[in-house]
């Protein structure tokens, strides 16, 4: 089988290979949050992009009584438990 050889400046090539890792951080990136919707507990980096908040505010929010689990030395929290205490907060 004959290799068809197209020659492409050393620019483009740089370009193309800037756009695919784009392209491949953004593909992960909305998988990560895909496969973080459908389950009950969550890191606190994976709950801060889940509720589009800081890693800060997620402090004051612990610190003003949000629950969390610790389980071998990863803190958790769950969804239910978020949307408890942002509705007691509700007005």
């Amino acid at each position: 089988m004959a290799n068809l050889q197209i020659p492409i400046p050393d620019t483009f090539q740089d370009e193309l290979k800037v756009m695919i890792r784009n392209a491949a951080a953004q593909a992960i990136e909305e998988a990560v949050k895909r496969e973080t919707t459908g389950r009950e507990w969550m890191e606190q980096k994976q709950a801060c992009e889940w509720l589009g908040i800081s890693f800060g505010t997620l402090q004051v929010w612990r610190k003003q009584g949000l629950k969390v689990a610790v389980v071998q030395g990863k803190t958790l929290l769950s969804k239910t438990e978020i949307n408890r205490f942002l509705e007691e907060r509700s007005f």
